[in-house]
């Protein structure tokens, strides 16, 4: 069928693309670091505690989510991580454009959400990491 032959193509174009390519690399480059890898490791793994614990109905305290953002201004020192972050970052936006076309294209957005001509909705920042609340 037409439509999976240019999903196929869809996807071979978002594989060969500068975002995925960068992204891709950075996760390599950061599982060459083994000190980068355990960092990572110990911030994904304390986000996703804080997360499951919200979806539980328990409430994240307040030093649990600073414990959170410490880790990740530790974390987003090292330039490994960092570039892996923010390759995801720029990868995240691009399928988020993705998506908004298609869904324009196929009329399924809702009313009151951005058109087309308003232009793109992110924006990716050059080497600079953000946090809610704060900016590293």
């Amino acid at each position: 069928m037409e439509v999976f032959k240019k999903a196929e193509e869809l996807a071979a174009a978002i594989l060969n693309s500068e975002e995925y390519q960068r992204m891709i690399k950075a996760r390599e480059t950061v599982g060459e670091h083994s000190a980068a890898s355990i960092m990572l490791r110990d911030f994904q793994n304390l986000q996703t505690e804080l997360h499951r614990q919200q979806m539980e109905g328990v409430e994240v305290t307040p030093e649990q989510e600073e414990q959170l953002q410490n880790l990740f201004g530790v974390i987003s020192i090292n330039p490994y991580i960092r570039e892996l972050i923010e390759a995801e970052f720029a990868f995240s936006a691009m399928m988020l454009q993705v998506n908004d076309i298609l869904a324009q294209s196929l009329d399924l957005k809702e009313d009151g959400e951005e058109d087309e001509a308003e232009g793109p909705k992110l924006e990716v920042p050059e080497k600079r990491i953000l946090i809610p609340g704060k900016d590293i």
